[in-house]
Order: structure tokens, then C-alpha cells, then sequence
């Protein structure tokens, strides 16, 4: 009986074993796909007579090539680029400021939002689906301080809340505090917005729509997601741990840098996702287009925005509750996870949130 056991428990560790090495191949070809896609847009780049060689390397890595015309309508150009290549453009003339995009592949097939069960901190919200999400490009960064003033300046955003001409919390004439103790935090140029409403956020996106052309708006959380995970299934992108080696990752209480739970770090700060993103995780929480409703797993399978407040369950979100994601340095690390759902009123403001912005490939 014991020689049965202790031979079921070898069969067992070599299974576990196997899956373990088998997990570390998956993390070790990502990486490798991840890092193939930026060496591909340099060979385009400086080859594009060879364009049908490299769509074909492209594709058979799970990537593509697009052609996404950038700049405003007016003064547009063409770029060939490759989908997960963590290349930068914009489409704001200068001397306006306007976001820094990159282009996010489409989806493999089946790829899944949301979080297993197994999945510590995991909430009931979560629950996974399969989606199919087309390519699209999304902020490098959340939006700067500076890029969504040149907003309000333009007349077509209001202030944020520590802004805002005689409200309580303005910081330079308001009596409240919790704006005012930030400092530069909240103020700097290349910190990131926060202080604005799910309103306000769709509003830049309007304007920038308007100001360039392009089909600017928020992203779904769907598409926020994949974005965020940048190819990867663990709870943060770069594993199940808040940290990664001893090395910060993220702002967070508990997470390492200087800023947990007291203040902010600039968009640029840390270390981008394999598809370029910046503070996906941790800093501030990031609007997204959805309408709220407690099963995720109802939402579209397109991994387009829920955009009907009705959640084919037997209620509605309540109170057209619109959502964020990615969590605060003034947050928990559970709150940072991939697939962490928090919703508030389309009007609410605070100084944890702020959004990035998402854009249409096609004008």
C-alpha cells in the first residue's frame, strides 16, 4: 500500500513539475514574441521593401502590421506599424500637448478578462469570459496634468475639482486640505489628472476627437484590460506579486516607492508593460467607458464598452454606475490586479482618479 502512495505521489510532482516548466516556456515565448515585435518595427522601419517578410514574422507571432494614419486630418501622415510594438505616435499639432498612443494587437482567440478562481483577492465581479478584441490604440500614459489643462484652456473641459473657480477645493483659495497637502503632486506638468468625473474624462476624449480627427474616446474595460495584461494571465502583468525580484513595480500601499499612500509619480515613472503602457498598475485609477454591472461576464463578447445601463440580469447598474480599474497608490496591491473592478457615479470625483485615453485605428 505505502509502495501504491508513494508512487502516486512521484506521478503527482512530476506532473507539477512538468506544468511548472511548461509555464516558464509560455512566460519565456511571450517575452521573446514581445521583444521580436519591437525588433520587427525597427526592420520595417529601416527596410520596407521587405514588408511582406515581416507581415508574415508578425503574424506568425500573433502580431500584425497596421496602417494607421496619424497627426491631424490636415496635416495627416501614414505609418506602417506592428501591433504590440510599443511604438509611440500622436495627433495633436504643437504646440498643443496631446497623448502619446500605441497600437495593442487584436486578441488571440478565446483570450479571456477577468480572473480565475484560484486567483487570490478575487472578487465575484470578476468572473471570466472569452472576448475578441480588434486592434486599437491606447494611451502610453495616463493623461498629464498639462494635457488635459490645454483642455479646459480650449473652454471644452471644466477644471478638475482643484481647479475648480471658487470651489471648496481649490488649492490655491478653497479651505479644503486634501487637494492642497498634494503640492506639485497634484500640479506638475507630467503628473498624472486626477480630480475629474467619468464626465470630464469623456469630454477630453471628445475634444481631442474634435481637435484631431480621430476617433478618440475611453477605452472599454475590456480592452483596458488586455491592454494592461500585455499578453500575460497573472494578477499584475509582470507576475502574482506586487513587487518582482525586490524591484518597485508600481505605486501602491506596500508596493515600495516613495509615494505609497501619500501623493502620486509622474506618468513616465517606472517600468512600461511589454507593450509599452506605463502605471497600468497602481498610481491612479483609470475610467473606462463601461456602464457598470456586477457580472463581468455578461458584458460584450466584441470587448466593446457595455454602453446600455441594462445588465441582463434582473436589475440594472445601479444608478448608471461607470467604471475604473488599476487601482491607487493610496490603494491596497489586491486592488491593483488586472482584473479588479471599482465602480463609482459618472459625476464623482477624487483625488485617486484620473483616466488614459484610447483611439479607433481607422479615422
Amino acid at each position: 500500500m505505502r509502495i501504491v502512495v508513494i508512487r502516486q505521489l512521484l506521478v503527482v510532482c512530476m506532473i507539477v513539475m512538468g506544468l511548472i516548466a511548461f509555464l516558464a516556456v509560455v512566460q519565456h515565448d511571450r517575452a521573446h514574441a514581445t521583444s521580436s515585435a519591437q525588433s520587427l518595427q525597427r526592420e520595417l522601419d529601416t527596410n520596407p521593401e521587405r514588408r511582406q517578410a515581416i507581415t508574415e514574422q508578425a503574424r506568425a507571432l500573433g502580431f500584425d502590421i497596421i496602417e494607421v494614419r496619424t497627426g491631424p486630418q490636415s496635416d495627416e501622415k501614414q505609418r506602417a506599424l506592428v501591433t504590440g510594438g510599443a511604438t509611440v505616435f500622436t495627433d495633436c499639432a504643437l504646440p498643443t500637448p496631446c497623448p502619446d498612443m500605441v497600437v495593442i494587437p487584436s486578441s488571440p482567440a478565446n483570450f479571456k478578462v477577468g480572473s480565475p478562481e484560484s486567483e487570490p483577492k478575487r472578487l465575484s465581479s470578476e468572473a471570466q469570459q472569452s472576448v475578441a478584441i480588434k486592434a486599437f490604440a491606447i494611451g502610453r500614459y495616463e493623461v498629464r496634468v498639462s494635457e488635459y489643462l490645454a483642455c479646459v484652456t480650449a473652454g471644452a473641459c471644466r477644471h478638475p475639482e482643484w481647479l475648480e473657480p471658487g470651489g471648496q477645493h481649490n488649492i490655491e483659495t478653497g479651505s479644503g486640505v486634501t487637494y492642497k497637502s498634494l503640492g506639485s503632486k497634484i500640479s506638475g506638468a507630467d503628473q498624472p489628472i486626477v480630480g475629474i468625473s467619468w464626465e470630464d474624462a469623456s469630454a477630453y476624449a471628445t475634444w481631442l476627437k474634435t481637435l484631431t480627427g480621430r476617433h478618440y474616446r475611453l477605452p472599454s474595460e475590456a480592452e483596458w484590460e488586455f491592454a494592461t495584461r500585455a499578453g500575460t494571465t497573472t494578477a499584475y502583468w509582470w507576475g502574482h506579486e506586487p513587487t518582482r525580484d525586490g524591484s518597485t513595480m508600481a505605486c501602491c500601499r506596500t508596493c515600495g516607492s516613495d509615494e505609497d499612500g501619500k501623493g502620486f509619480l509622474p506618468v513616465t515613472a517606472l517600468q512600461a508593460n511589454a507593450w509599452g503602457l506605463h502605471n497600468v498598475h497602481g498610481n491612479v485609477w483609470e475610467w473606462v467607458a463601461d456602464y457598470y454591472c456586477e457580472s463581468y461576464a455578461s458584458g460584450p463578447k466584441d470587448g466593446t464598452a457595455r454602453v446600455d445601463s441594462k445588465c441582463g440580469e434582473p436589475q440594472s447598474s445601479p444608478e448608471g454606475l461607470r467604471i475604473f480599474r488599476g487601482g491607487s497608490c493610496f490603494f491596497e496591491t489586491q486592488q491593483m490586479r488586472a482584473a479588479m473592478r471599482l465602480r463609482n457615479w459618472p459625476t464623482f470625483r477624487n483625488q485617486t482618479v484620473g483616466f488614459r485615453v484610447a483611439r479607433d485605428l481607422m479615422p
